[in-house]
């Protein structure tokens, strides 16, 4: 693996990360502020924050990686 495309795969990883942490953070908080939630529905939000940050930001990162650093 080049040097390039490692910082670039540890970037996305990093990114994506703090994305997901910050979504899950805003859900429990909008959740918990409305005060009608149980704690299994805030986990269960959570973790559809998590999927949703994954599947709609992560896939085309990993795409957009893919593409950059293909051998031909």
């Amino acid at each position: 693996m080049s040097v390039l495309k490692l910082i670039a795969t540890t970037t996305s990883v990093v990114a994506l990360s703090y994305v997901t942490h910050y979504a899950q953070k805003k859900v429990a908080e909008k959740m918990l502020i409305e005060g009608q939630f149980s704690e299994a529905e805030i986990q269960a939000a959570r973790l559809g924050a998590v999927f949703t940050c994954t599947t709609l930001i992560g896939g085309p990162l990993d795409q957009l990686l893919n593409t950059l650093f293909s051998k031909h």
